[in-house]
């Protein structure tokens, strides 16, 4: 009985558990506007915290504001982790009185941020004029960079070879260790 107790607590308290924002966060940006709602009219949302992730075009630290130019991802509906796509709705800045390191909050790390929405900001991409919208942001979650770790490499025929084999003991490729070269 008390481990019936412990599997259906568990996986409730690990699901609960995988966004690095608090519940109260979450209810407060529940039904907000989409990205693509934002962009088109972002004078309507003014003041509204919204959630929003991505990856990082750049960062620029001014004198007492540092501005991150993040493109825009979906996020993951439970960990609210941006999603590893090429789909974006376009992009946003994040604007904060915190210093942030450039060389940590670097391109290509993926981040969500909780914010109000502060308005416009026009820009530039490229050599094209672009219409920033702006969050300042209340919480700023950096994720860890992961990782594709490959293994060694080892080439062809790398384990065959006296004493290797495909089971247990000395052998020459075949079988299990029994064999011609076993016994010599």
């Amino acid at each position: 009985m008390k481990y019936l107790k412990f599997l259906i607590f568990f996986p409730i308290v690990f699901l609960i558990s995988c966004s690095p924002f608090s519940s109260t966060v979450k209810k407060e940006t529940r039904g907000q506007p989409s990205f693509s709602q934002l962009l088109r009219n972002p004078q309507a949302y003014k003041g509204r915290v919204v959630m929003f992730g991505g990856t990082i075009a750049q960062t620029k630290n001014m004198k007492n504001l540092t501005l991150i130019e993040v493109i825009q991802k979906p996020l993951d509906s439970s960990s609210d982790r941006p999603l590893d796509t090429d789909r974006s709705g376009g992009r946003f800045l994040v604007a904060t009185s915190k210093f942030l390191d450039p060389s940590i909050y670097s391109k290509d790390r993926a981040i969500t941020v909780v914010g109000k929405v502060r308005g416009l900001q026009p820009g530039v991409i490229g050599k094209r004029s672009y219409n920033y919208p702006v969050i300042e942001a209340t919480q700023i979650h950096l994720w860890s960079e992961s990782y594709y770790y490959p293994g060694y490499y080892y080439p062809p025929g790398y384990f065959w070879g006296p004493g290797w084999g495909w089971g247990w003991g000395p052998g020459w490729g075949w079988g299990w260790g029994w064999g011609p070269g076993w016994w010599w």
